[in-house]
């Protein structure tokens, strides 16, 4: 067993990697091996005596001749690191006819000649007296049939056949643009805004139920309050902070907190996941190319092509009623005819298609359609002399093990990734696992969402109806009362006292309930639930008495203007203090309210005062006077357009 073994791409760079087992006999023979390959793979080495061929007209990415500087390709980089460790395998067989012929230095290409047909002609050239190759490189697929001729070894690289056809590039209109950069983000993104969503929206009824009852910011009613915890939640997670709204009880802080901290995480993870999904990649879709070719089932009626005999047999395979398939010289010819229309499909290797059509003049002319068929696995060709296995096969085979699937996994990556598109491998496939677990993970979310969306918006509505409702009953009320929008409390009893004249009918100087509330009901209130309930409520906060019966209830002039003043300017039930559920803060509203109603009553009695001792009340005691301060009037006055006061006993014939 070899405890050491020591890798070189190149003279320059050379490595040693050792697997040492404990065992110090293994251990004494790294730096003797060491010794011994250096002193076999010296710079000034002997010539390796291998005959290794490569077709002249080449079949990129795999080989291809470049101009003053030999072949390169996939090939030529993966043979350069498999003659290192094949170096070293002939070494450990201690054949000295393997050790010969392998030599110490890269042996040089021999081109085949292009005009020797077929690649499979080319197998034959190489086998041949001509030829006499040990090794041949075209990028050949492992066929069966082939393997009557020759020997391949493992397999490099994996790919299949697709449809090549023209087409042109899909125009972006300005719309589709403009659609690019609010596309939908990569799918972390929308998991990271949808929790968010979702999170705040939680946080908002948490704070909704502890400050409502404490935080004058944060409405009672369920729809407003909670879209105002819901903007305190969103402001202060995206940490914006415009300070308009904030919690006030130590358990709204403490429950703040927490949101802040998992507010971050979210606000980050969407940032970041956001910087994926650029305007060009959302524009990857939407660019494409414009094709009516896009199943196999299309290429039946249509002109094939291709430069390799295997294509026609491989479209049959897939479709048996396929026209024959024209072959061409090159891969060059045959995509010249695609784009000159003489074809409309090029049957041609996934892996070469990609890597030629990414130059001009193919690109964004041509493009790949179709789904991948009959899969096929690459490798290079081993001769057999003599019709004989190659004593260099068993070497090679290892080698290129331990460069593909060994110490050199690493290397042959590299080397893949150079001259290739980028591979599917397991990140790959991990990547779109979680893209659809997290495309159902949204749709749940997505759900929710919509139902406390609809929810929310449905209780929003409602409370808003009922505040239009209002609006529409107080602009009736006020034209009823022939009020401006500026009306004060002069105008409204002004206004109130008309009213007490067209709705008294029988001149009795008092309204039961049912006339107050049939002539309501003709001003806008038509639609208002209980309104002689309302009324009685009203009367009764007002200072007027209530009897036990309702068709007992009767008001004067006096009391109906306090009345309609009260309506009108706070409206049923005092809108100010209906939402509120605390009896401290109900006292404290309301006595607020009743200070401002005595200064008016105040008011209302020093200008019914003055107006009586400007008409001489004082020194003619046929004007009525006022009643006092504190006192029930006796008798009803009207306040008439020019501000006098009558009495009902002047009015009646």
């Amino acid at each position: 067993r070899t405890p050491v073994l020591i890798c070189c791409r190149s003279f320059d760079s050379c490595r040693m990697r050792a697997h040492r087992r404990d065992s110090p006999v293994a251990a004494a023979l790294v730096p003797v091996l060491l010794t011994a390959l250096l002193l076999w793979g010296g710079v000034e080495g002997k010539k390796s005596k291998m005959r290794v061929l490569a077709c002249e007209r080449g079949y990129q990415p795999f080989i291809y001749a470049d101009t003053g500087q030999g072949f390169k390709g996939f090939e030529i980089d993966m043979w350069e690191s498999v003659f290192m460790l094949l170096k070293l395998e002939v070494l450990r067989s201690r054949d000295e006819y393997l050790i010969d012929l392998v030599g110490e230095e890269l042996p040089d290409i021999i081109p085949v000649p292009p005009g020797n047909g077929t690649w499979d002609e080319m197998i034959h050239w190489a086998a041949g007296p001509e030829g006499r190759g040990d090794l041949l490189f075209c990028g050949y697929y492992l066929q069966a049939y082939r393997a009557r001729w020759v020997d391949f070894s493992m397999p490099t690289m994996s790919s299949g056949y697709t449809m090549v056809v023209s087409a042109k590039p899909r125009p972006i209109d300005g719309a589709t643009l403009l659609a690019s950069t609010v596309q939908t983000p990569e799918p972390q993104a929308a998991f990271a805004i949808l929790i968010l969503l979702i999170m705040s929206v939680i946080y908002a009824h948490i704070i909704w139920i502890v400050e409502r009852h404490d935080n004058v910011m944060i409405r009672e009613w369920y729809g407003p309050g909670l879209f105002d915890s819901w903007w305190l939640g969103f402001v202060t997670a995206t940490t914006v902070g415009y300070g308009d709204k904030a919690p006030v009880t130590y358990l709204g802080r403490v429950v703040t907190v927490i949101w802040m901290l998992a507010g971050m995480y979210s606000v980050g993870l969407f940032s970041a996941s956001l910087t994926t999904g650029l305007v060009a990649d959302n524009l990857a879709d939407d660019v494409g190319f414009q094709s009516d070719i896009n199943q196999h089932s299309d290429m039946i009626g249509r002109k094939l092509g291709s430069y390799f005999g295997l294509a026609g047999p491989a479209a049959k395979a897939v479709e048996p009623l396929v026209d024959e398939v024209v072959i061409y010289g090159s891969q060059k010819e045959a995509y010249d005819a695609l784009l000159a229309g003489d074809l409309d499909i090029v049957v041609d290797d996934k892996i070469g298609a990609e890597f030629f059509i990414s130059g001009p003049p193919y690109r964004g002319n041509v493009t790949l359609t179709g789904p991948l068929w009959q899969p096929e696995d690459y490798a290079y060709i081993v001769m057999r002399p003599n019709e004989t296995e190659h004593p260099l096969l068993p070497h090679l085979y290892r080698a290129n093990l331990e460069f593909f699937r060994g110490l050199l996994r690493d290397d042959s990556q590299e080397i893949v990734q150079t001259w290739f598109e980028v591979p599917v491998d397991s990140s790959s496939v991990a990547a779109t696992v979680l893209a659809t677990s997290l495309a159902q993970l949204n749709t749940v979310i997505a759900v929710i969402l919509s139902v406390i969306a609809i929810a929310w918006g449905g209780s929003t509505a409602w409370h808003h109806r009922e505040l239009l409702v209002k609006s529409r009953e107080r602009d009736s009320l006020m034209q009823a009362l022939e009020c401006t929008s500026r009306f004060d409390r002069y105008q409204a009893k002004k206004g109130a006292a008309k009213l007490f004249e067209q709705w008294d009918k029988n001149h009795d100087e008092l309204l039961d309930l049912d006339e107050i509330v049939a002539a309501l009901k003709e001003h806008g209130f038509a639609k208002t639930k209980d309104l002689d309930l309302l009324v009685l409520k009203e009367a009764a906060k007002s200072g007027i008495n209530v009897p036990n019966i309702m068709s007992e209830f009767r008001c004067n002039q006096h009391q109906f203007q306090t009345l309609m003043s009260r309506v009108l300017i706070e409206g049923f039930e005092s809108e100010a203090v209906a939402t509120l559920d605390e009896p401290a803060q109900k006292s404290q509203v309301m006595q607020v309210l009743d200070e401002f109603r005595v200064k008016g009553d105040i008011l209302d009695y020093k200008i019914n005062r003055i107006e009586w001792m400007l008409r001489g009340g004082a020194e003619n005691d046929e004007i009525p006077k006022p009643h006092e301060w504190g006192q029930e009037p006796t008798k009803m006055y009207k306040v008439s357009r020019t501000r006098s006061f009558v009495t009902r006993a002047e009015e009646t014939p």
